[in-house]
């Protein structure tokens, strides 16, 4: 990761079936690009969508005009993590990052915060 970045991170809980469901969510902003990314996180729950909001708002606060979700390619829910995405408003880009150290492909997701 880039040094000239500041890095967020937040964890919501949920009680799903008597087991405790942690959803954690980390970004990044690199503000010489005005640029804020954001992981989907592993398990995604109710709880989470609150901390998906949070996020949003830290960027507007930002000044971004655009914040991006990347997915990992490989999951095995890729599809559905995709579509919860799209269904909040998040727009499935054309662009793909790969991370060699990590031998991963990332979908992009643009949401705009205009």
């Amino acid at each position: 990761m880039d040094s000239d970045c500041t890095v967020f991170h937040v964890e919501s809980v949920e009680m799903k079936s008597q087991q405790r469901v942690l959803a954690e969510w980390n970004a990044f902003y690199k503000p010489e690009e005005g640029q804020f990314y954001i992981a989907a996180p592993v398990a995604i729950s109710a709880s989470g969508k609150q901390s998906l909001v949070s996020l949003l708002e830290l960027a507007e606060s930002l000044e971004c005009t655009t914040a991006w979700m990347y997915v990992d390619r490989q999951r095995p829910d890729f599809v559905a993590v995709v579509s919860t995405f799209k269904y909040l408003g998040f727009q499935l880009s054309q662009t793909t990052v790969k991370d060699p150290k990590a031998n991963k492909m990332y979908a992009l997701l643009r949401y705009e915060l205009d």
